[in-house]
């Protein structure tokens, strides 16, 4: 319960939440203004590992240090801390004897609260309720079981029990979708035996929804970044994220010159007899097949880029020339000596390389640099490495 329910410091401590686009921001922000705002003995919040189909513990106030953030509990509706992930919808004031970490954590007055991700269904829309004085009634924020001693569509005045039942029953209430939740909130009075009262369980709810809200606006804004630096067919990053990057190393390196950078130009050979013998589709699944191995023959530290058509651009971190050359022409070789999985076809390409120095002190000249090299390489006959002069 909230030290003091104070609404304007909720509302003024809310907008913070939507201020960063961290998604690990976003939730210490939360349990920080839970701790704040209400005086509980005890807090955790758990997040789901979709991937893993596991709730994992993650923060923790009062609790014994690593208790919560040891915890991996499978997605199933048969444990309480997961059942909200399934329906939805909070648990409180229930007697539990039988679930092992309840039993663990020695919770005897708690609430687990769903942090939900994005909106589901009105209750009252898909029941067509007629029911206009709930305070549901009309709002898509709001569930019929979180209100205390509300009218239900049956017009009758339910008891909490009535009211568990009549939901059971509830097509909104038995969505089920675990997609729709993005973690949960744990609140404990067992040690002080102090009440956990409707009222306070119902604005953890809204407050779950609006972090659910702003996590889900993070995850969209990580996936728009994504679409946008990344090439639409084969996958690995554009133009834009490349020239990027570049003008971030050539800073880095002028302020540590003794940080070595290197930039590899590629281009596929006779790539327009690939598409003219064999049609644009298998054109791209050689771009496809180059750009994935590419992908697999340098660091994670390396750069890969798909810099337009059949042309590829590499940049090695902390790489002089002498290794630069190294890595292209064992490069070349190894392609050389492959052909494409699908149909055999022999495929070549051409090198150039050049490294940040006398010769190439900026984004621009590096590039002609790497490109005057890769002209030459293929001047000379293709399938070759050549260095920047």
């Amino acid at each position: 319960m909230p030290k003091r329910l104070d609404t304007l410091k909720i509302l003024e401590m809310l907008p913070l939440i939507y201020e960063d686009l961290d998604i690990d921001t976003i939730e210490r922000r939360f349990f920080a203004m839970t701790t704040e705002i209400f005086s509980f003995d005890r807090l955790a919040l758990f997040f789901v590992k979709h991937k893993k189909s596991l709730l994992q513990g993650k923060l923790s106030h009062g609790f014994t240090p690593g208790a919560i953030e040891a915890l991996n509990i499978p997605l199933s509706a048969d444990f309480i801390f997961t059942s909200p992930l399934i329906t939805g919808v909070p648990v409180w004031n229930q007697i539990i004897d039988n679930d092992p970490y309840v039993k663990n954590l020695k919770l005897t007055n708690f609430a687990v609260i769903p942090v939900i991700n994005r909106k589901r269904v009105s209750c009252w829309e898909i029941t067509a309720c007629k029911e206009h004085s709930c305070p549901a009634y009309g709002n898509r924020w709001l569930r019929c079981w979180l209100i205390s001693n509300n009218k239900c569509s049956s017009g009758q005045n339910l008891s909490l029990e009535q009211k568990r039942q009549k939901c059971e029953e509830c097509p909104v209430y038995q969505e089920g979708n675990a997609d729709c939740v993005e973690g949960i909130l744990l609140v404990d009075n067992s040690l002080s035996g102090v009440e956990i009262n409707d009222n306070t369980v119902v604005v953890l709810s809204l407050l779950g929804h609006t972090v659910g809200a702003a996590i889900n606006n993070s995850k969209r804004f990580e996936r728009t970044l994504k679409i946008s630096i990344k090439d639409d067919l084969t996958g690995i990053h554009n133009r834009r994220y490349f020239n990027e990057r570049l003008v971030d190393e050539l800073e880095r390196v002028s302020r540590y010159p003794k940080d070595p950078l290197s930039l590899i130009m590629i281009d596929i050979d006779f790539f327009k007899q690939v598409n003219d013998s064999h049609g644009h589709q298998f054109g791209d699944s050689v771009l496809i097949w180059f750009a994935a191995f590419l992908s697999t023959k340098l660091r994670k530290s390396d750069v890969v880029a798909r810099y337009g058509g059949e042309e590829f651009a590499l940049l090695l971190i902390n790489t002089s020339q002498t290794q630069a050359l190294e890595v292209a022409e064992d490069l070349r070789q190894q392609i050389a000596l492959r052909s494409h999985p699908a149909t055999g076809t022999n495929i070549t390409a051409s090198f150039g390389v050049a490294t940040f120095g006398e010769r190439a002190t900026s984004v621009d000249s590096l590039i002609a640099k790497a490109d005057k090299a890769l002209y030459a390489a293929k001047a000379q006959g293709r399938n070759r490495v050549c260095l920047a002069g």
